[in-house]
C-alpha cells in the first residue's frame, strides 16, 4: 500500500525513529488488523521491518519486528509471513528473537521496536534474558524510559559523542537541581565491563561536574572495575544485570 494509506491508520511512531531508519514500503492484512513497515537501517544499511497491531484503544503500535536482514526481498517475505500469521492467531511470534538456521543452529537477532511502553517493558520484565539481543542504542532508550518512570527527566546525548554520558538523568524540584549522567553498556554475559570503562566514566564525571554517573549493563564488572568504583562510591554507582531485572519488576 502507500505511505499515505498507511498513514491513514495513524500507527504510533517513536519521535527519534527516522535517527534510526528509513521507511521504504507499506503493508497491510486483508482484513486490516496488522500493518507493517519496511526499513533500512541508516548505519548499517540492514533491512528491517516493524508490524503494528491494534491495543485496546484503537492505536496501532509495535507488536513484532525484525532485523539485519541483508536482502530485501528477504525481509518483505518474512515480514508478510509474520503479519500473515499474526492476523491469523492474534498472537505475536517468539522468533522476534531467535531464529534458526539451515543447520538447526539458533542464531540471535536483533530486537527492532519503535516505542518504549509499558508493554514493551512488561515483556523484558517477564523475558530478561531478550536484554541481550537488543540494539545498544534501544537499551539506551529502554534505560531511559525505565529512569523517566522513576521520575527523572532525562535527555539521550547524540551517538557520536565521546563515551561517559549515554543519557542525561534530572531530578528537578522547588529546591535542587540533581543531574546524573548514565552510560549504558550492552554486553554478553560473559563480556564484564572492566576497569578501564570506570575509569573512564569517572572522568567525564569530574570534567563535566555531574552530581552522580551510573555505569548500567546488561552482563556484570570485573573484581577491578568494582574496586575501582569504590574509591568514588557515593558519587559513581554500577548497576548490573541483577539490578535491571529488579528495575523490570515493577512492570510485571
Amino acid at each position: 500500500m502507500s505511505l499515505a494509506e498507511f498513514e491513514s491508520f495513524q500507527p504510533a511512531r517513536h519521535p527519534s525513529a527516522a535517527m534510526f531508519a528509513k521507511e521504504f514500503a507499506w503493508f497491510k492484512s486483508e482484513d486490516n488488523s496488522v500493518i507493517g513497515s519496511l526499513l533500512r537501517d541508516n548505519s548499517d544499511h540492514d533491512w528491517n521491518f516493524v508490524i503494528l497491531g491494534k491495543d485496546k484503544r484503537g492505536v496501532f503500535r509495535w507488536i513484532d519486528g525484525q532485523s539485519s536482514f541483508s536482502s530485501k526481498q528477504r525481509a518483505i517475505s518474512t515480514l508478510k509471513d509474520e503479519m500473515q500469521s499474526l492476523a491469523a492467531t492474534g498472537q505475536a511470534s517468539e522468533s522476534l528473537f531467535d531464529k534458526v538456521t539451515a543447520d538447526g543452529a539458533v542464531e540471535s537477532a536483533k530486537l527492532v521496536f519503535t516505542d518504549v511502553n509499558d508493554a514493551l517493558k512488561k515483556y523484558f520484565a517477564q523475558h530478561p534474558e531478550k536484554l541481550h539481543q537488543l540494539n545498544p542504542r534501544k537499551f539506551e532508550e529502554l534505560v531511559a524510559s525505565i529512569l523517566k518512570d522513576f521520575g527523572f527527566e532525562v535527555e539521550l546525548t547524540q551517538q557520536t559523542r565521546d563515551g561517559g554520558r549515554d543519557i542525561l538523568a534530572y531530578m528537578r524540584n522547588a529546591v535542587v537541581q540533581f543531574l546524573t549522567f548514565v552510560e549504558c553498556k550492552r554486553y554478553a554475559p560473559e563480556n564484564k565491563v572492566g576497569v578501564g570503562i570506570v575509569r573512564q566514566v569517572t572522568g567525564v564525571h569530574y570534567l563535566y561536574k555531574a552530581d552522580k554517573s551510573l555505569i548500567v549493563t546488561t552482563s556484570s564488572f570485573t573484581k577491578d572495575a568494582i574496586e575501582e568504583a569504590k574509591k568514588i562510591e557515593h558519587e559513581l554507582s554500577l548497576k548490573d544485570y541483577q539490578d535491571i531485572r529488579a528495575w523490570l519488576s515493577r512492570y510485571k
